[in-house]
């Protein structure tokens, strides 16, 4: 009995030295990991860039449009990316091309953000503007081929490395979008005409990305070369009588959620920060979407860093559920000093009679929670949204990304990092079309509540089930499975 136990323990230790070997003996392309990483950083500003100059351009347009149909705006690209990731995953792990998808993605994302900018030319634009949206999501749900590539393109030495850069790049994207939007407010509202094309503030960036998207295509085409090195190939196996087994599933379903949740905070806290300002500072439009691009590009700096600080630092070597834990501590720490509470000052102010929020900062009249909620200090607000909202997302997006392709093991990906996107998707969803819900009718006191909630459920998760959410370990075929094969 004894010898048995010590010749499977023998088996193990044996499997997992050849699987180390076989990959080690192997080497990250790093030049096409730094084009994967960079289109990351793309995908994530083609999904941001409007987030905080979507309703003043909506409201300016079509006076029809509400907060509530904004949120349906902004959750179209979300259900756009919830349809393509599978189809750009599944695409992958059929023919193992993550060039093509890419591209398809990038020529579909183009052809959305150029009607973006015509809408100034329509009628009827809340509906137009949903489906240039829609069309854009579509396109940018390649990030899951893109994904792909970094957990299977790098070898188990640069994978921490790799999913880091390319998460800190798609976070940096995320970030850096209303920042670009930002840069556009000098030419205002009504910029220059030419004919039926208007460029002013608001479609000079959508014609910007439009051309981004092509120029993406051109690099990937012709710069991009594809290499494998994280996976354990037939051949490989076969050599040397290796099986790689079923990954746990419950772990990979954990670091799903995990990415849901943040992407969840991310949106409602980059959507609802010009309404949130406009009513908590009595900033008016183009004041709320300069200075929250401003604060939003600290607080870009701050995640990168530490992005970059867990991609090459030892800190980066510290246990993947233990960095999550002290992601959710930091979120954590955000919304207690963002909670309205009782001993801040209020409560805040109403819009005067005639007057619209492009000229003034205030709450609607029908916004009748302004009348019991109380003012988060300006000091505050920026210091968790700079530092709170900058190093959260380093500790748990990275991390959460980087196990689950542990946890998946050295077996092509396409199809399931294809669902872990689709998570990703799917939360901007939810929370886009519930928060602006929320704010609208009780303020945003209750989505700070629903937040945590959902990140103490997170946290609970990682220490129930902290011994499963391991990487997988690849094992040694029995003498029997020998002769079968």
């Amino acid at each position: 009995m004894t010898a048995s136990i010590g010749s499977t323990v023998d088996k193990k230790t044996e499997a997992e030295l050849s699987a180390g070997r076989i990959l080690n003996e192997k080497q990250t392309d790093w030049r096409s990991m730094w084009i994967c990483i960079f289109l990351q950083f793309i995908v994530g500003v083609q999904i941001s860039v409007y987030y905080m100059s979507m309703w003043p351009y909506l409201s300016g347009l079509d006076k029809t449009a509400d907060v509530d149909f904004l949120g349906w705006i902004i959750a179209a690209c979300s259900i756009g990316c919830s349809i393509s990731n599978p189809i750009y995953g599944f695409w992958n792990q059929k023919t193992m091309s993550v060039k093509w998808p890419v591209i398809t993605g990038f020529l579909i994302a183009a052809v959305g953000q150029f009607w973006y900018g015509l809408l100034t030319a329509a009628t009827n634009v809340k509906w137009w503007m949903l489906l240039a949206r829609f069309l854009t999501g579509l396109g940018v749900g390649n990030i899951a081929a893109l994904r792909v590539y970094a957990a299977t393109a790098s070898t188990p030495k640069d994978r921490m490395r790799a999913i880091s850069f390319g998460t800190g790049g798609f976070v940096l994207g995320i970030s850096f979008g209303p920042v670009i939007s930002a840069v556009f407010t000098p030419l205002g509202a009504h910029g220059l005409r030419i004919g039926f094309f208007v460029f002013n503030m608001y479609t000079g960036v959508a014609y910007l990305m439009a051309l981004i998207c092509f120029l993406s295509c051109f690099v990937i085409h012709f710069m991009f070369k594809e290499s494998y090195a994280g996976i354990v190939t037939k051949e490989e196996k076969e050599n040397d009588d290796l099986i790689v087994p079923k990954f746990d599933v419950p772990g990979a379903i954990i670091c799903i959620y995990l990415f849901m949740i943040v992407n969840i905070i991310a949106t409602n806290v980059e959507v609802l920060s010009t309404p949130l300002t406009t009513v908590l500072y009595d900033w008016k439009d183009s004041d709320s979407i300069l200075y929250n691009g401003i604060t939003l590009a600290l607080s870009c700096i701050v995640s990168v860093t530490f992005h970059v600080i867990l991609g090459t630092s030892r800190i980066g070597k510290i246990d993947r559920r233990n960095q999550i834990l002290i992601g959710i501590v930091l979120f954590l720490l955000y919304h207690v000093f963002m909670y309205p509470w009782g001993f801040y000052s209020g409560p805040l102010n109403f819009l005067p009679e005639g007057m619209e929020t492009t000229e003034i900062g205030g709450c609607y009249a029908d916004y009748l929670w302004c009348n019991e909620t109380t003012r988060v200090p300006l000091a505050v607000y920026l210091f968790c949204f700079i530092v709170f909202f900058g190093t959260s997302f380093p500790f748990v997006e990275t991390p959460a990304s980087a196990l689950y392709s542990e946890i998946l093991g050295p077996r092509k990906q396409g199809t399931m990092q294809g669902f872990f996107s689709l998570g990703g998707s799917i939360a901007p969803v939810i929370s886009s079309i519930s928060s602006t819900a929320i704010f609208k009718y009780t303020g945003y006191r209750y989505v700070i509540v629903l937040q945590t909630v959902l990140l103490l459920v997170g946290g609970a998760l990682i220490l129930i089930f902290y011994k499963r959410l391991v990487p997988l370990k690849v094992i040694k075929k029995s003498e029997d499975e020998k002769v079968e094969n």
